[in-house]
């Protein structure tokens, strides 16, 4: 028996990048989780932020903290 791949679904505004990526296409993606709980087969998990790694969107990149939306200046 073939398992599916968990899914999730990211907001454009805590993933602005994705919202030109292509579908099917692999991304690198940071993802900071928080567990909200558990069961038998797994943990359910609150998306608190995420950001691309992608070499594209390096310029683009912001982390969210605690005072709001703070951009990278790697």
């Amino acid at each position: 028996m073939h398992k599916s791949k968990p899914t999730i679904h990211i907001p454009y505004d805590v993933l602005p990048e994705s919202h030109t990526w292509a579908v099917g296409k692999a991304y690198r993606v940071r993802v900071v989780l928080r567990q909200t709980g558990t069961n038998k087969d797994g943990a359910t998990f609150e998306i608190i932020d995420a950001a691309s790694l992608e070499p594209s969107d390096k310029k683009k990149r912001y982390y969210l903290t605690e005072g709001g939306y703070q951009f990278s200046n790697d």
